[in-house]
This record gives structure tokens, sequence and C-alpha cells, in this order.
């Protein structure tokens, strides 16, 4: 993999991770970014890319607080459902 591609594949890692932080601190409300941390590392499996051990990191960390953000998205859903 040359340089040009080892950036971009670190900005994206770094996307993953800033993602899924952003969905875990507004609490779920907005299911989009906690899918779009999820959606960087499934394109980097399909795609057979290569991950360095920091950028490994940051798609793990993304994938747990994205899934993370939709389990709090699905609750605050039904909590809505039954309140309201």
């Amino acid at each position: 993999m040359d340089n040009n591609s080892n950036e971009v594949v670190e900005k994206m890692s770094k996307f993953a991770k800033i993602m899924g932080i952003i969905s875990v601190c507004t609490l779920g409300i907005v299911p989009a970014f906690g899918m779009m941390a999820l959606a960087v590392p499934i394109v980097f499996k399909k795609k057979n890319i290569k991950l360095d051990e920091s950028q490994s990191k940051m798609c793990k960390l993304g994938v747990i607080l994205g899934i993370v953000s939709l389990i709090l998205f699905v609750i605050e859903f039904v909590l809505a459902l039954v309140f309201l």
C-alpha cells in the first residue's frame, strides 16, 4: 500500500472513531452517526484492506461505540412509545 492510500485509511479510521464518540455523546438520538461509525470498518473488511495496529484499534472502537449508540436509539424509541 502506498503512502497516499495509507493516509486515506488512517483518516477514515479516525472518522469511524470520531463518529462513534459523537454518536454516544448524543445518546443515540441521531443513529446516522452510529451507522457511519459502523460503515467504515465494514467497507475495510469487504475490500480486504490491511490495517496497522492503531487503525485497527480505532475501527474496533468505532464499531463498539456505533453498536452502543444504536442500542441507545432503540431504548429511547421504546421509552418514547411507552411514555408518549
